[in-house]
């Protein structure tokens, strides 16, 4: 059995490697995480060293092995389009490998909704043909209220893709209305075999996206990461 993580700048997120299969890990107490038969951790971080640390020692795992993955020019078929792939987001390439794998000789459009909004194109043959990236709902949010003097928000995300009849909902209705749109043009420059979805945001997305061939995969980024397993 294997650890999988994926450290960000706000929050972390895991999963289970066994027997091939992926499976989330909603929790990552450190009592629950002793009773495990855990051979290594495999983790990607957008995070600073110093978090990675401190995630180690909370976590009780100090005695295993921890292996990083960082962003390659090729790996598993998939060829990044950077001339500088190490400077591709660790989350992007390992997405890319997950649906590579997932859907093999597949031309697909991956969207990470989470934070940031990333947008990738990955043609058949493993090509990836670049992307895009763009501020999350709630970045957007945030970024309209704090330079607006009187724009304000609710606790409560309730977007819905329609015109906005006070202030809070043309805000969150329109954060929406920006990212759905973005994802549509980006279908209509390079229609693709598949629509991947994946990210915090997703279920806010999935509802105006059916029309399209859907596929919404919760474990995306693990399911690259998992390739790295015994290199």
């Amino acid at each position: 059995m294997y650890l999988l993580l994926d450290i960000g700048n706000t929050r972390e997120k895991a999963a289970l490697v066994k027997q091939g299969k992926v499976s989330a890990l909603p929790q990552m107490a450190a009592d629950n995480l002793a009773k495990l038969p855990i051979k290594a951790v495999y983790f990607a971080s957008v995070a600073s060293q110093e978090k990675v640390a401190v995630i180690k020692q909370l976590l009780g795992l100090d005695h295993l092995p921890w292996r990083q993955v960082h962003s390659d020019a090729q790996a598993y078929g998939v060829r990044s389009s950077y001339q500088q792939p190490q400077t591709l987001g660790v989350d992007r390439w390992l997405a890319m490998l997950g649906a590579q794998l997932l859907f093999p000789a597949a031309q697909v459009l991956i969207v990470d909704a989470g934070t940031a909004v990333t947008v990738d194109w990955l043609a058949k043959d493993g090509a990836h043909s670049g992307g895009w990236i763009m501020p999350g709902l709630k970045m957007q949010q945030q970024a309209v209220v704090k330079n607006t003097a009187k724009v304000f928000n609710a606790e409560l995300f309730n977007g819905r893709l329609e015109p906005g009849v006070d202030t809070v909902t043309g805000l969150q209705n329109g954060c929406l209305a920006t990212i759905l749109g973005a994802i549509r043009l980006a279908w209509q420059q390079t229609p693709c075999d598949k629509l991947l979805l994946t990210g915090g945001d997703s279920k806010f997305l999935k509802p105006y996206l059916t029309d399209l061939p859907l596929v919404v995969e919760p474990l995306l980024i693990f399911h690259g990461l998992a390739r790295y397993i015994d290199m």
